[in-house]
């Protein structure tokens, strides 16, 4: 019997149940706009953003208690993580060989338009 379950049990969690929503300064919304090379100066724009937030609030709600972190930046832990090895797959080569643009073993992906 498997303990994954066969259907999503996603749902959204009340807003009474989130932290309050975010007001993002404007140099903030400058400086993801220089990092990211997406305009958030447009109302659309902003609203896209922060309803990105917002769907992320609800991460405040999820019930992590007796979950050991997979990752810490602490040094006195010790991480049991899987050994990084290829257990299905091991086509990295044919699928660089999909994309136009390649260096060395990385995908390249063509620059942003940058708005001035």
């Amino acid at each position: 019997m498997s303990v994954v379950p066969e259907a999503a049990t996603w749902e959204p969690v009340p807003e009474d149940q989130l932290p309050p929503p975010v007001h993002i300064p404007a140099d903030l919304v400058d400086q993801l706009e220089r990092l990211a090379l997406v305009d958030f100066r447009t109302k659309q724009g902003l609203a896209c953003l922060e309803e990105a937030i917002r769907f992320a609030d609800q991460l405040h709600a999820v019930d992590t208690s007796g979950v050991e972190p997979m990752d810490s930046v602490l040094e006195d832990r010790s991480l049991n993580l899987r050994e990084d090895a290829v257990t299905e797959g091991d086509c990295a080569e044919e699928l660089l060989q999909l994309s136009k643009h390649t260096v060395e073993e990385y995908f390249v992906a063509p620059p942003g338009e940058k708005k001035t």
